[in-house]
């Protein structure tokens, strides 16, 4: 009687696992879901950032701050005897954009910046390069949100011709915020 009663037990055991998909699939390796390389490891895992050119190397995409800052410098730094006007830094700053927010605003990036275009034609003829830095500031900004951020950040223009020598600097307030889509990106920029 035990012997039957372990016969049944073995066939109901075996008629489970086969059931259940738990036994091996033949080849010598078990396809269970959470093994290294399963199906389910990929929704496990976070894709990586999207790759950046090269000027943006060292902005780390997952803090919103260190993309505002990038943007900030890029969108406002500018090469007057080598640019008809500020469109050519926007799209050098558009891979740190909200794609939509570009679209819909890159014909005004022109106005961004409180350059006259006497400013921007006397830069022309001395061949000066704009740098600008930016810092984000302790000013007072809205709530921090789980998939938006708004910051003030201080913006320094430095204009210098083709030698080194300094032509202007001017310092003014940028105000940013950027949205998570994955990973951060600007969302809305004005210049005060």
């Amino acid at each position: 009687m035990t012997r039957t009663r372990n016969t049944v037990a073995a066939a109901l055991l075996a008629g489970a696992l086969l059931l259940t998909g738990c036994g091996s699939g033949g080849d010598g390796h078990d396809d269970h879901p959470l093994d290294e390389g399963g199906p389910a490891d990929s929704s496990l895992t976070t894709p990586p950032p999207p790759p950046l050119p090269a000027t943006f190397d060292g902005v780390d995409q997952n803090d919103p701050e260190s993309v505002m800052v990038a943007a900030a410098q890029a969108l406002l730094s500018y090469r007057p005897a080598e640019e008809v006007n500020q469109l050519a830094a926007a799209q050098r700053a558009a891979p740190l954009f909200d794609e939509r927010y570009y679209s819909d605003n890159a014909g005004s990036f022109i106005a961004l910046a409180p350059i006259t275009g006497k400013q921007w034609q006397s830069w022309a003829e001395d061949n000066a390069i704009v740098t600008a830095t930016a810092n984000v500031t302790s000013d007072e900004h809205p709530a921090d949100q789980p998939a938006k951020v708004s910051r003030v950040l201080a913006v320094t223009q430095t204009a210098v011709t083709a030698q080194g020598t300094p032509l202007s600097s001017t310092t003014f307030a940028v105000y940013m915020s950027a949205t998570k889509l994955g990973v951060w990106r600007v969302s809305a920029v004005s210049v005060r």
